[in-house]
């Protein structure tokens, strides 16, 4: 073989070897390239992400401050939207004073009975759960004639039976025999446990909780909704309370247990929500407020008025 040949062997070995090698190279920049986007990704979603969860934290902020204005400057505590944008992210928020619903531990037989109508739950549904929502509260083992007690959470397979205590949270509900989610989406709303009596301060009632005092058409009750809210920001007298059948307690604007529910959407679409349940202390201007329970709640809120 001459020398010639034996030259260009070697250079066709070296240009295919150079070759490899770029082809190599370009792999390598490809995939550092790739890790590189996906990294920068994951630090934009890490980004928007926490400023949604700032974003709701800051409704939270926003309507306790609310709170602490004189009361003909802060906000109805009905459960009605404000909205605020902050760094084009937009924060939904919705004040809610515990007064204005059921308490899980004095509401009545009858007063569940037309909170389950007003929601458009199936008689079928409602009348076991009702009774077992009773009989989880009350502190004897006898069975409601369409309750639940230990042998029929036991039948179920569930660990647990009734409580026979009162209701330390309305979350406990969903721990109830009979109990499932879409029922407790639309029912949960209504009640809470911290007011300790029977009655609902009207001026703040959801409209549900309106629903379900009785006595008053659907109409009325959604006009009384409209006028509280149209003369409270006139600085105009609450307007007069239709004939309710259920119990009502002295309308107040000054609560003390409220919750706070704030949703915030980026501009990217990232959403945050925010449950919050604080306690007035003090008055006047040394009034603050104690956190009692803090949730993040993953699906859209319930503000409560409906139209």
């Amino acid at each position: 073989m001459s020398s010639s040949n034996c030259s260009e062997r070697r250079s066709g070995f070296a240009l295919v070897a150079v070759l490899w090698l770029l082809v190599l190279l370009s792999m390598i920049s490809m995939h550092i390239s790739a890790v590189s986007r996906t990294e920068a990704e994951l630090t934009r979603n890490l980004t928007v992400a926490a400023q949604a969860h700032h974003a709701a934290e800051s409704g939270v902020r926003w309507a306790i401050w609310s709170l602490t204005l004189p009361p003909e400057e802060n906000w109805l505590a009905d459960s009605s939207m404000h909205y605020l944008e902050l760094n084009k992210t937009e924060i939904g928020v919705a004040l809610q004073d515990e007064n204005g619903k059921l308490d899980l531990n004095h509401v009545t037989y009858e007063r569940l009975v037309a909170l389950f109508e007003a929601a458009e739950i199936d008689e079928e549904t409602s009348t076991p759960l009702i009774d077992a929502i009773i009989d989880w509260r009350d502190a004897d083992d006898l069975k409601r004639l369409n309750g639940a007690e230990d042998d029929d959470y036991l039948e179920a397979g569930l660990s647990y039976g009734a409580k026979d205590a009162p209701y330390e949270s309305v979350d406990e509900l969903k721990q109830v025999l009979g109990m499932t989610p879409e029922v407790y989406e639309r029912i949960g709303p209504a009640f809470t446990v911290y007011v300790r009596r029977s009655g609902v301060n009207p001026l703040v009632a959801p409209r549900l909780v309106l629903l379900a005092l009785q006595g008053v058409d659907e109409d009325t009750i959604d006009r009384y909704i409209e006028d509280r809210r149209e003369n409270y920001e006139n600085d105009l007298p609450p307007p007069e309370t239709p004939p309710f059948q259920g119990k009502l307690i002295s309308p107040s604007l000054q609560g003390v247990y409220y919750t706070i529910h704030t949703e915030a959407v980026t501009e990217q679409g990232v959403k945050a929500y925010r449950k919050v349940i604080v306690r007035r202390r003090g008055a006047a201007a040394r009034v603050r407020f104690e956190l009692l329970k803090s949730s993040e709640k993953k699906e859209p809120l319930f503000f409560g008025v409906e139209h």
